[in-house]
């Protein structure tokens, strides 16, 4: 199967001036993957595949270079798929060579939409998953704000996110595994040394928690969905209280002040107003080469604006220092993996009802090194874009559809155009954009700023 590359460039000239939270781009993307369904972990499984769990029940491995697809689980019975529950998180056994296990996290309904955390051991004579064994059932989500994303942690023991299934009082409750961190062994045991005796509770107060990663020094880092204020990355510790519902973001109210001093909360490293909904989190390390600008970074997938960020933190990890955001013009973005190697896959969430697809979503895509193995796309590029007298203009290479999106992904104009025709987007007010350049087999994403 041929690489597909989309090459990915911002239009500066003397048109436009990029906003200091935008970086070059020193990367293109190459689809690993198409026609998936809501791919919601993806990771870099001891066999050199991605592991990929699909939100309706499907469980597979891909070849991250032919996209060569095996599936491990057609299905899971029972699998409640509604709203955002479904099939969620996947960890695989940290010694996966001698304990071939995988934990997943899905929902049922047994009367109330209920979380479970079930694991598998993979038979790689057969090439699937077999044995499953419930670690933890009957807890109450809902279909909003179910969670759920794993972190292997280095003592061997297992972190997973729960969200408050949009009941918010949840989070408070310590009696409740909605709304919490919880760390729990991998035979579904409680850790002894876990912060509430005979819990699985590790840290609380959090609404919907959909990313979770490993730094540098041990430290354990949160992204967290906020209500309609303040989504926020956290540096996550156990037994400390992050909030949800009496403080949304910092503690910058008189009433938040209070509760507070009162109950030991953290506040975030870095909270957004308005929200950019923070799903997959992942940590690219120092010691890697592979994309060098994004060492000692976290990287964010959102689910609005197409959006990639990058959090580049301070020396001890305890700050976030300077945050960069990379549109990708890919629709909603579910998870981000960073591989041992450094290198960075990114799953799309375009079939989740909240969407809007195209016929080949959703995808898993590498972002690679530019000009390095990889064909320079600029001579079969769909689209040219250039500056003249101040204005900006758009030219077909080829008989296409053009849209011009805004950050969040509304569609503002749609042409259809043959080759060398031509559009002005003088109209546009100031601020960044994307065009969408469609030809029926492949699809090229440019953002642009107009000042």
């Amino acid at each position: 199967m041929p690489k597909s590359v989309v090459s990915l460039w911002l239009l500066v000239s003397a048109c436009t001036t990029s906003p200091s939270h935008s970086q070059s781009w020193d990367f293109e993307l190459r689809v690993v993957a198409r026609g998936l369904q809501v791919p919601w972990s993806v990771l870099w499984g001891p066999d050199g595949w991605l592991w990929c769990t699909e939100r309706p029940g499907r469980i597979s491995r891909i070849h991250p270079e032919t996209g060569e697809k095996r599936i491990l689980l057609s299905a899971i019975e029972g699998v409640y798929a509604r709203g955002e529950a479904g099939l969620l998180g996947m960890a695989l056994h940290p010694r996966f060579t001698d304990s071939p296990f995988v934990a997943v996290a899905y929902t049922v309904y047994s009367g109330f939409v209920e979380l479970r955390i079930v694991r598998y051991r993979y038979d790689a004579s057969r090439d699937t998953l077999l044995d499953p064994q419930i670690l933890l059932a009957n807890i109450r989500v809902g279909n909003i704000h179910a969670g759920c994303r794993f972190l292997n942690l280095p003592d061997g023991t297992l972190l997973l996110s729960v969200g408050e299934g949009g009941i918010p009082a949840l989070a408070q409750d310590l009696s409740s595994l909605s709304g919490k961190v919880l760390r729990i062994h991998w035979d579904g045991k409680v850790p002894a040394d876990n912060p509430i005796p005979g819990s699985f509770v590790w840290a609380w107060g959090l609404r919907n928690s959909q990313g979770l990663a490993l730094g540098r020094g041990g430290l354990i880092y949160g992204s967290e969905h906020g209500a309609t204020t303040d989504d926020e990355i956290n540096l996550l510790q156990p037994g400390r209280n992050y909030g949800w519902p009496s403080v949304e973001g910092y503690c910058d109210t008189p009433p938040e002040e209070q509760f507070c001093r009162d109950s030991n909360v953290v506040e975030p490293l870095y909270a957004w107003t308005p929200t950019v909904a923070p799903c997959g989190l992942a940590y690219y390390d120092s010691a890697l080469t592979h994309l060098p600008q994004f060492r000692h970074s976290l990287l964010l997938a959102t689910l609005k604006g197409s959006t990639l960020y990058q959090l580049r933190l301070s020396q001890d990890g305890g700050r976030i220092e300077e945050v960069n955001a990379y549109p990708l013009g890919l629709g909603r973005l579910r998870d981000v993996l960073v591989t041992p190697d450094g290198r960075v896959f990114v799953s799309t969430s375009n079939r989740d009802g909240r969407g809007a697809p195209q016929p080949d979503d959703d995808k898993i895509v590498e972002l690679v090194p530019k000009n390095q193995g990889i064909e320079d796309t600029e001579e079969r590029s769909l689209l040219r874009l250039w500056c003249q007298e101040r204005q900006l203009w758009v030219e077909a290479r080829a008989p296409v559809t053009v849209r011009v999106i805004t950050v969040c992904g509304h569609v503002l104009v749609e042409w259809r155009g043959l080759p060398q025709q031509r559009w002005s987007l003088q109209s546009l007010a100031a601020g960044w954009y994307g065009v969408i350049a469609w030809d029926g087999v492949r699809r090229e994403f440019s953002p642009i700023v107009v000042p």
